[in-house]
């Protein structure tokens, strides 16, 4: 792909340029020797683990009695992934600087994935619960960094479903597979027997015959492919290590905290599971032709509430007991009991609305930092409702459901009575029949099964005077700002809110005539709520390595469903949009190559995954189709969704810049070259094509800005703000009893602010590194020349719209076509400083791959063919600008204007009137105005954050004569608009930026 190279390049002009820059706070000589003591890996250990799991499921050939039920092929291709918890442990030895061991380790979670097999007849499901592995590990140790690869076996859990709307009969069978594992890690040991680690795994399971059952005792032989990626973040216990009251220096002491007490607190999290409806009697078995009543679902949310418990510590070990209780919303939909004969299905829903908690905690001090783990019962209080489109009667229940709970959580005292929290539960209530009635009096028992996996933050505040060092007449110290990491070493930990909007777009080809459009779905206008837990490490060397997780809901909205035609014309119905789901995560490790004091600039790769679920509820035509949803259906009834997973590498820049004392920017900017997209779609009203499996792969882009601001050295709160782009180059679902799949277009969008506040741990000033015998190199405060000339490479993204004018009536939506995606490129300048003003020119050129597509003349006068697919593709932005600032210290903010170019290709899709896709490439001039911050991190360094705007005008006018109504009309864009963000890193040629080197 061409994209790689041209990121690539962007990167290697900073590694290379930055190479000679180092940091002014490390010591010219070296560490004193216990800071540097060898960590001996030797030894058995213990540990836990969370991270993010995606398998790949094919479904290759069908015998026996299943492949009479559809003629033709059987294949059917699948991607799942999910969240994934677990423990490990093994033995090292180590011999010099090699260390070998092995290790076992079980990874648990509801990895589901769907495929559409037997010609699109029927839904093929895996879910992996569990996933074992046991397996050599073999590496390099370079002090207490150990770099490792592993090599083994591995076995998984896996239950198989085939279920169809088309046929009664539902085959279902688990299995244990086996097959080979390869990986590769880091760990490091952060203290005398804890060290943590990022590790990758690919798991290879084979292709293998499974024979599965029906409910009528017919056998078929299924040959299944399966394969595995899991990435995972963990800690390890070394047993038997040296006690960590040892001080990591002389003169350094760390805290003996007592954590004897009661303490009271409050948390917030998000919740993520699966919900099976299992059996079914009565009136929901009866309307069933399968005998039976499969239903199965993801389910998610948030939960916020309190707790309160005690705390008893022996030497080192905390034993206690915890009470929690939160309100929840945790939620989420199925398909189940379906009637083969109308094609139809009920709708399972089930929500929770509080739930918590009763356990014992056992747990292992660190100083002041507690390593517990967790179990006991579990409580969730919530509702569940079965109903299908219509159909008057409406079953619910609701009650309290009782399970076990099992869990581990870091708690961190901050102070004698303040401590901080993370944890992570895994909930399991079991399968327990349930009466389900309906507003008749019909009922149903229904066997229903449900697990979460529950992560969250909080604080603990211990009641009384606070708690006693263990040693009262020892001089530690009763307070301690942050855990005495070993020298060199900081973590940052933190939580955001985030606000955001975006959208899902899917664009549906017809399978026999590839380029004619069928149908477009739009998510949009999605206004989400979500929280998210973030952590960063950084040490002296000027590697770091950071991962966030969050979760939430897309809580409004509005989905546009066009069908070109549907039943007789045009079609275009809109859904209200509520109770959607959203999830999210990264771990990335870099580089920094500039590390100088706080002022960093570093590359790094990563791994993104995102997660949303859409509803549409209801439907009202807007177009002439008035066959389709022209009486409108009410809003209480769930008519479609859409489930996306974006998953792939991330390449990208990471900035940190002190603006002043307190004062700090980060940016964070990454192209993902590759991203997986899986997905499904639920037409509820139509059981034939519910679920409706869709693969794909594509690229994407996300863009972060955070300004924060210490209100102690240790403590910060900070707002920002991100913009997410992802889009496919090839996808595909297959509909059934079709020979050959429809190829598809899909988008995904997402921008908004966010609220945060962080924590540090490890170096922060200079009182510290000096009371252990290390001095830094003071903080100066340079006076900056910003004259002379300048080259860069910048990295960012974009997002505009194009407008048409349409010669027909006016459409209730359309005629516009919202665009989106990436920029990488370069800046060549000159400045000229007097004073503290700035005076500059800039020449600039970027790839791009920023695109987007709609609906145009959706009031064409024939109303069967109403409704054309318009888009856009801008491929290279470029403009020439002055420059005019004001500079502070080591900041220039500034403003710029001038003129711009874009190298654009317009579309027009005619076939639906016996035409054919015109393309017109051209090159649109305008002009640009815009701002920015740019910041000194070196003598001959800087970084910039820049926003620009861009209006490009109306592109050159093409047209066609394909049908009278069209002969002479424009279908060019009549304005083409568009907003970048972008960070730019620039090296100054000539003087340094500091005017007293």
């Amino acid at each position: 792909m061409k994209q790689v190279p041209a990121w690539l390049s962007v990167w290697a002009i900073v590694a290379v340029g930055c190479s000679g820059v180092h940091a002014a706070d490390l010591p010219a000589a070296p560490f004193p020797s216990s800071a540097v003591a060898v960590t001996n890996w030797t030894g058995f250990y213990v540990g836990s683990h969370v991270g993010a799991a995606a398998s790949d499921s094919a479904w290759n050939s069908i015998s026996g009695g299943g492949a009479a039920l559809a003629g033709g092929a059987f294949y059917g291709h699948g991607v799942s992934g999910n969240a994934i918890a677990g423990v490990q442990g093994g033995y090292n030895a180590q011999f010099g600087n090699y260390v070998l061991g092995i290790e076992g380790d079980a990874s648990f979670g509801s990895i589901n994935g769907l495929a559409r097999c037997l010609r699109g007849t029927y839904a093929c499901t895996s879910r992996i619960d569990e996933l074992w592995t046991l397996a050599a590990r073999f590496g390099y140790a370079a002090g207490d960094l150990l770099f490792y690869g592993k090599a083994g076996a591995a076995w998984a859990d896996v239950n198989r479903r085939m279920v169809s709307g088309n046929f009664v009969n539902v085959l279902e069978e688990s299995e244990t597979r086996t097959g080979w594992l390869l990986g590769a890690g880091v760990e490091y040991a952060f203290l005398p027997g804890l060290s943590g680690k990022i590790e990758y795994n690919y798991a290879d399971f084979g292709n293998r015959s499974l024979t599965m059952a029906d409910q009528f005792g017919d056998v078929s032989n299924v040959s299944i492919g399966q394969t595995a990626h899991l990435v995972k973040v963990g800690l390890n216990y070394r047993l038997g290590a040296a006690s960590v009251s040892a001080a990591p220096l002389p003169g350094v002491p760390l805290p003996q905290w007592s954590w004897t007490g009661i303490y009271l607190g409050v948390h917030a999290g998000g919740g993520f599971g699966s919900n099976d409806w299992e059996s079914a009697t009565g009136a929901l078995l009866a309307a069933s032709t399968s005998g039976g009543f499969p239903g199965r679902g993801d389910s998610s949310g948030l939960f916020g509430g309190g707790q309160i418990g005690a705390n008893y510590q022996v030497g080192r070990w905390v034993a206690g007991v915890e009470a929690s209780a939160a309100a929840a919303d945790i939620g989420g939909y199925a398909k189940c009991a379906t009637d083969i004969g109308t094609r139809r299905n009920f709708t399972c829903h089930n929500e929770l609305s509080s739930l918590g908690t009763i356990t014992g905690r056992l747990g292992q001090t660190w100083g002041n930092l507690l390593i517990y783990g967790k179990a006991g019962a579990a409580w969730a209080t919530g509702s569940s409702d079965v109903q299908r489109a219509g159909s008057a009667s409406r079953f619910t229940e609701s009650g309290t459901r009782w399970g076990w709970v099992t869990g581990t959580g870091l708690e961190y005292a901050l102070s004698p009575n303040l401590s901080a929290f993370v944890e992570y539960n895994h909930v399991d209530f079991g399968t327990k029949d349930t009466a389900y009635v309906d507003q008749f009096g019909n009922a149903s028992e229904v066997g229903f099964k449900q697990k979460l996996d529950l992560v969250k933050a909080g604080l603990n505040y211990r009641l009384g005077s606070g708690a006693p060092t263990l040693g009262a007449g020892s001089d530690v110290p009763l307070f301690v700002k942050a855990a005495a990491l070993p020298l060199g070493w900081q973590i940052e930990a933190g939580t955001r809110y985030w606000g955001s909007s975006g959208r899902m777009q899917k664009d549906l080809n017809d399978n026999v005539q590839p380029s004619r459009l069928n149908s477009r779905l739009i998510y949009g206008d999605q206004t989400g709520h979500s929280l998210e837990a973030f952590v960063r490490v950084d040490h002296a060397s000027g590697l770091f390595a950071k991962a966030n997780l969050g979760l939430g809901h897309l809580v409004s909205g509005q989905l546009n469903d066009e069908d070109y035609p549907s039943e007789v014309n045009y079609s275009n119905t809109i859904s209200e949009m509520r109770d959607g789901r959203m999830a999210f995560g990264s771990a990335d490790i870099g580089y920094n190559f500039i590390n100088d004091g706080g002022r960093k600039l570093g590359g790094f790769v990563g791994y993104r995954s995102f997660y949303q679920t859409g509803n549409g509820f209801g439907c009202r035509q807007i177009a002439t189709d008035f066959d389709t949803c022209g009486v409108p259906f009410p809003t209480n009834f769930v008519g479609l969704s859409e489930t996306e997973s974006w998953r792939g590498v991330a390449l990208g820049l990471n900035v940190r810049a002190p603006l002043t004392e307190r004062l700090r920017l980060e940016v964070d900017a990454a192209y993902l070259p590759y991203v997986n997209r899986a997905g499904f779609d639920n037409h509820w009203f139509r059981a034939d094509i519910n679920p409706q499996s869709e693969v794909g792969h594509g690229w994407g882009t996300q863009f972060e800005a955070i300004l924060s601001y210490a209100v102690t050295d240790r403590f910060s709160v900070g707002v920002g703000g991100r913009y997410w782009y992802f889009a496919t180059d090839s996808a595909s679902t297959i509909f059934p009893r079709e020979a050959t799949t429809s190829p598809m277009q899909f988008y995904a969008e997402r921008y908004g602010g966010f609220l945060q506040t962080s924590y540090k741990f490890g170096d922060v000033d200079a009182a510290e590194t000096s009371a252990a015998g290390i001095t830094k190199a003071p903080s100066r405060n340079v006076s900056v020349n910003w004259t002379g000339l300048y080259v860069g490479a910048s990295v960012g993204a974009g997002w505009g719209r194009t407008t048409y004018a349409d010669p027909f009536p006016t459409p209730t939506t359309g005629d516009r076509v919202d665009l989106g995606g990436a920029l990488l490129g370069g800046q060549i300048g000159a400045n000229y400083q007097f004073g503290h003003l700035v005076a500059g020119v800039e020449a600039s050129a970027n790839w791009a791959n920023i695109r987007g597509t709609n609906t145009c003349f959706g009031a064409y006068p024939n109303p069967v063919v109403a409704g054309f697919d318009c888009g856009s593709k801008i491929d290279a932005i470029g403009a020439l600008t002055a420059r005019g600032g004001y500079a502070i210290d080591r900041t220039l903010l500034y403003v710029k204007g001038g003129a711009a170019w874009d190298r654009q290709q317009d579309q027009f899709n005619t076939v639906g009137v016996g035409g054919t896709t015109l393309a017109n490439t051209s090159t649109n001039w305008g002009w640009t105005i815009g701002g920015g911050l740019e910041y000194a991190l070196a003598p001959s360094w800087s970084m910039a954050l820049e926003y620009k705007y861009f209006d490009f005008g109306a592109s050159p006018v093409f047209a066609t004569s394909v049908t009278p109504a069209l002969d002479g009309v424009n279908l060019a864009p009549q304005s083409n608009r568009l907003q970048t963000v972008s960070l730019g890193v620039n090296y100054k040629f000539g003087p340094s930026l500091f005017a007293g080197d």
